[in-house]
């Protein structure tokens, strides 16, 4: 029996203890380096140095002169360096103190998966707690990073223009990355999000909560690297959450696409009408979705419950109502000057209308599009600019959409983000929207 219970506790201590592939210390300048530590350093004679306690107390002790200690930690702001010993002893750097830092390269070969981590406050706190990181694999920005004695950096700017620099190895802490899954999680408590993972780091804000976010695959030093949709509902901002303060959010219900429409998130999908989900989560406008595995958000009113209505067909032209005789872009203003054409001041504006047996053609300042008859979502758009013919499609029908200018029914909206109606023609897009009629 005894036997037994040591043969089961060998085997419970494989399991809860694993060991690293790396090793736990290395050989520096003549000494055993530990994971952790940054430096040593000595001092050219006997000093007593200090630690604060818990109770507000403190605790001294003497260190003797060309005695080596170990360095933990390096703090720096307002011109001054202090270094951590261990049990908590700091010291000021002064002419009494002799450091050394480790290599960076040496540090970090003590961790299977290091990250890189600026602990700078002195010159700029915006610094203060950036993550350096090779690759696009957790969505940049991303870092070009090649570690020798110190940390140095290619940065791809969003302006095209490209950053360079190294960081001093005294200014990097280094902290074990984990994979994570990419899923989403949920916000337990109203939480400051960070540009870095380190407390008292640059903040972007405060998130509430409730609010999701998904996972970007990594966590470090206590920190999952997520991004969360803008306010409107925008593009996708990267930032930092404590890892304790979220929890994943589980799928809800089922729930049917009422209409054609992109799905966004790590990548797009188009989804089609009747398209069957899982709701995951939905807040203000926005719903985020589960299809196939993925998490996609969507605008929330594109989502029903039961199975939405048959697909209306377009077998009207989009040929202007006969009482139309003004058409207000943001680009100019466009009159009836015959049937099926408008024209604005400038020669090169201008609004032909056309029908055929196959198609609705429609042409606004010399850009073309071909709508193949039956009108209906997934039918074939055309589109004609600049020589350049590009083949769409149908993305949706929407039974009604209402903008500034008012409300149409049985809009088109194609898979290049244009939206035409019935009687009207264009009316919303990138570009030229229309902002009223008579």
């Amino acid at each position: 029996m005894k036997k037994y219970m040591i043969t089961l506790l060998i085997v419970l201590a494989f399991f809860t203890n694993p060991s690293s592939s790396k090793a736990a210390e290395a050989q520096w300048d003549g000494a055993q380096v530990v994971k952790g530590q940054t430096g040593k350093m000595t001092f050219t004679k006997d000093v007593k140095v200090y630690k604060k306690n818990a109770n507000g107390t403190y605790s001294s002790m003497t260190v003797k002169r060309n005695n080596y200690f170990r360095v933990y930690d390096i703090e720096k702001y307002d011109n001054k360096t202090f270094y951590w010993m261990s049990s908590g002893y700091r010291v000021q750097a002064t002419d009494l103190v002799v450091f050394k830092k480790v290599p960076l390269n040496i540090r970090a070969s003590l961790y299977d998966n290091p990250g890189y981590i600026n602990i700078n406050h002195q010159d700029n706190d915006y610094t203060y707690g950036k993550h350096y990181f090779n690759g696009s694999e957790y969505r940049g920005p991303s870092y070009n990073v090649t570690i020798n004695e110190n940390l140095h950096y290619v940065y791809l700017r969003t302006d095209g223009n490209t950053e360079k620099d190294y960081i001093d190895a005294t200014d990097i802490r280094i902290a074990e990355t984990i994979k994570r899954d990419e899923r989403l999680y949920k916000l337990t408590a109203d939480a400051q999000h960070l540009r870095g993972p380190m407390a008292g780091g640059s903040s972007g804000g405060k998130y509430s909560k409730g609010t999701v976010f998904q996972s970007l695959g990594l966590e470090i030093n206590g920190y999952l690297r997520v991004q969360v949709l803008g306010t409107w509902g925008e593009d996708f901002i990267s930032t930092y959450i404590p890892v304790k303060l979220l929890q994943p959010v589980q799928s809800q219900e089922k729930r049917y696409i009422r209409y054609g429409v992109v799905g966004k998130g790590k990548k797009s999908k188009e989804l089609k009408r009747f398209d069957e989900v899982m709701l995951l989560t939905e807040k203000n406008m926005t719903a985020w979705i589960e299809i196939d595995g993925e998490t996609y958000y969507v605008p929330k009113k594109v989502l029903a419950t039961i199975k939405p209505n048959e697909s209306p067909v377009i077998t009207t032209s989009f040929l202007p109502n006969d009482t139309l005789q003004q058409l207000v872009y943001t680009n100019g203003v466009y009159k009836k000057t015959a049937n099926n054409r408008f024209e604005a001041q400038s020669n090169n504006q201008f609004i032909d209308y056309l029908e055929t047996e196959q198609t609705f053609n429609y042409e606004k300042d010399g850009i073309k599009y071909l709508f193949d008859k039956p009108v209906t979502e997934g039918s074939k758009v055309t589109k004609m600019e600049n020589g350049m013919k590009n083949e769409g499609f149908v993305r949706a029908i929407h039974y009604t959409f209402t903008n500034s200018t008012g409300a149409f029914n049985n809009v088109v909206e194609t898979s290049y983000g244009e939206l035409f109606a019935p009687g009207y023609g264009y009316i919303n897009g990138n570009s030229s929207e229309l902002r009223s009629y008579e």
